[in-house]
């Protein structure tokens, strides 16, 4: 009977100390496994005036650039874009990659200048194809730059625009006094300027819609067609074009990029 009360008194607190170790490598483990990282916020603005890239809404945004940073972020959790709330001039997204304060810039034009000021990321985004417009009751076409120049009629164009900067080389007369594309093709309309110049998503967009009412025409002719892509400031965080770099390839090889931008094209 000793040896019995003996073997329960020592076993018992064995058992103890056996849950008392248990507990304590569970509550080591959880203490081990590390936090979720936040995802990296990426700073970028809208484009004024850039319907339908950029469509500002009460208290919100759409258009070609939010959907394809909707899609980025779906296939790329860690990446996080903020400030698309804001919209600036393109001149002054250029200045903000240039300081920093502009991260991400979505589907511009390749330059010397953003060359200097950001690095190329990912694929091309979509091809930019430069058309022109004419009063419905101008009769005028024009087949190739080096007709209009020949011309010698002032172009109306985007202030900052590449495509307005390649005019003026080939001899274009050219006023890029501004930014705001619904100004430029009212200065058409009133008779300042034969032509105005601006890619053709946003061309058509501005056409279709009731402001302009049918009285300006597109010109059939495709005057040039660029590369758009993606765009981080050297000044950003460079995790930011690591993962920004692999998620557009993603949603290029799955057709995901050629998609939104052709429901955008089918409704400017």
């Amino acid at each position: 009977m000793r040896a019995s009360r003996s073997y329960v008194s020592v076993r018992a607190p064995q058992r103890g100390w056996q849950r008392f170790a248990l507990a304590l490598g569970f509550a080591c483990a959880l203490a081990c496994v590390p936090a979720r990282a936040a995802p990296l916020d990426a700073k970028i603005v809208g484009q004024e005036a850039l319907a339908p890239k950029w469509v500002y809404l009460r208290g919100g945004v759409a258009g070609l650039c939010p959907d394809i940073l909707a899609a980025i972020e779906r296939v790329e959790p860690r990446l996080h874009f903020v400030g698309n709330r804001q919209s600036r001039s393109l001149p002054g997204i250029e200045f903000g990659l240039d300081d920093g304060s502009v991260e991400v810039a979505c589907a511009l034009i390749p330059s010397p200048r953003r060359e200097a000021i950001a690095e190329r990321v990912g694929p091309v985004v979509y091809e930019v194809r430069h058309r022109l417009a004419a009063r419905a009751n101008d009769p005028v076409e024009v087949r190739s730059v080096q007709e209009l120049a020949r011309m010698g009629a002032l172009v109306v164009g985007q202030r900052g625009g590449v495509f307005a900067g390649k005019l003026k080389a080939a001899g274009v007369q050219v006023d890029d006094a501004t930014d705001d594309n619904g100004v430029n093709l009212r200065k058409v309309l009133a008779g300042h300027g034969r032509f105005v110049e601006m890619n053709e998503l946003t061309m058509q967009h501005y056409l279709n819609s009731g402001a302009i009412d049918g009285r300006l025409r597109l010109l059939p002719v495709v005057m040039g067609v660029e590369p758009a892509y993606f765009w981080v400031s050297r000044k950003a965080d460079p995790a930011i074009a690591r993962l920004l770099g692999p998620a557009l390839d993603k949603l290029k090889a799955s057709g995901e990029l050629d998609r939104i931008y052709a429901r955008h094209a089918a409704n400017p």
